[in-house]
């Protein structure tokens, strides 16, 4: 028997996923939008309570019978009842329920609505946040103060800081005074009210401001350097924009992301914000990388090995032959599936075809991204690169 009281609600990983592919439909999926008790939204309880009777009514449309059909809703019936649930969650949830099924996941991304009843598990939706890294670390700049946060599952751990890293520029300045007094002066023409002359070289003060900065920042590139080094984990920069500028200048440590967020080092936007905004770079950047991976395997590959027609890639995901599958995240594709058996009938009705071809590829190992429609090549809704 599945056990239905609610005692995790784990973070969305690709080797979770994988083994809810293996699951025998029937399979019911629930995408439920984040919720905070008195928002004018409709709250988990009152979405999943409207999604029960439309999953009843699917099943039956698809002959299963009816105490199956009772097994398979009660848990999810009883989620309605739960204090935790009803309480609310600032992330958004994706629920999973078959015959020997029962699992809900967090979502960092902006989820949708939405309930799926067919022989396999809606995953496409959640398909991007599978690539996103399991933790990665959040950088506050300022030259009065560092602060460094560990961030994994939408929560954000302060970092005590090594001491090799200094926490503000005067700490650098105590030990490495650089010689930036001297002040240069021409002698051609005459001087200019109190000037005495025309200032130039490194004698002025924004540029001994510029250097003490990039002294300050070496010095914390370098503490991260050897801090991070073991993790590899991407590092977001959040900070004004003469301290991004500034730091992005001198860095060396090789998973640094592009973006940065971009505000008020005094007065930081709270952590939830802060979390969502580096959560979003963070996509951003895998987005970037996929389509990359992709327009230089359209140039590599062979054509033999690359694919943009849909049926042939449809073949190819049932056989086991796709490495890497590019889904374009506004195609549409329904039609019936009669390849695959899946809980013992070989026919679930209409369905998401993109979605099956995803979960047949994850299921032989394969990798699946998507992307927007601008990224896709020759506006196709799908594109693959074949094993064989």
């Amino acid at each position: 028997m599945i056990e239905t009281k609610i005692t995790e609600v784990a973070a969305l990983r690709p080797d979770s996923i994988h083994e809810l592919l293996k699951s025998a439909g029937p399979c019911i999926t629930l995408l439920l939008p984040p919720y905070r008790p008195g928002e004018q939204a409709k709250s988990m309880a009152v979405i999943i309570k409207a999604d029960l009777q439309e999953a009843a009514k699917q099943l039956r449309l698809r002959k299963i019978p009816e105490p199956v059909i009772v097994d398979l809703l009660a848990p999810l019936g009883h989620l309605t009842e739960e204090e935790e649930f009803l309480a609310g969650a600032h992330c958004g949830r994706a629920i999973f329920r078959a015959p020997d099924v029962f699992r809900q996941f967090e979502l960092i991304g902006p989820a949708k609505q939405a309930l799926t009843v067919g022989g396999c598990f809606q995953i496409r939706p959640l398909l991007n946040e599978l690539h996103l890294p399991p933790e990665f670390y959040l950088l506050k700049l300022s030259k009065n103060r560092i602060a460094l946060s560990r961030c994994a599952h939408q929560r954000a751990v302060d970092v005590a800081l090594p001491k090799t890293i200094p926490a503000t520029a005067e700490e650098v300045l105590e030990f490495e005074q650089p010689d930036h007094d001297l002040k240069n002066r021409s002698a051609i023409g005459p001087s200019v009210g109190d000037m005495g002359g025309i200032s130039f070289g490194t004698g002025s003060l924004r540029e001994r401001q510029h250097t003490y900065l990039a002294d300050f920042y070496k010095s914390v590139d370098r503490g991260l350097n050897d801090f991070l080094r073991i993790t590899k984990a991407p590092l977001v920069l959040a900070g004004v924009v003469e301290d991004v500028a500034a730091y992005q200048n001198i860095n060396t440590y090789p998973h640094l992301l592009d973006q940065a967020i971009v505000g008020s080092a005094g007065v930081w936007m709270p952590e939830e914000d802060l979390l969502a905004r580096a959560y979003a770079i963070l996509r951003a950047d895998c987005i970037h990388r996929a389509a990359t991976e992709l327009a230089e395997s359209r140039e590599r590959v062979s054509p033999a090995r690359f694919a943009t027609g849909f049926e042939r890639i449809l073949k190819a995901a049932v056989e086991g032959r796709i490495h890497r599958l590019y889904l374009d995240e506004n195609a549409r594709m329904a039609g019936t599936l009669q390849d695959v058996k899946r809980g013992g009938r070989w026919n679930w009705g209409e369905e998401d075809l993109l979605n099956a071809a995803a979960v047949e590829t994850i299921l032989q190992r394969g990798l699946v991204f998507v992307l927007p429609s601008s990224k896709m090549p020759d506006g196709a809704p799908a594109a693959a690169v074949l094993r064989f």
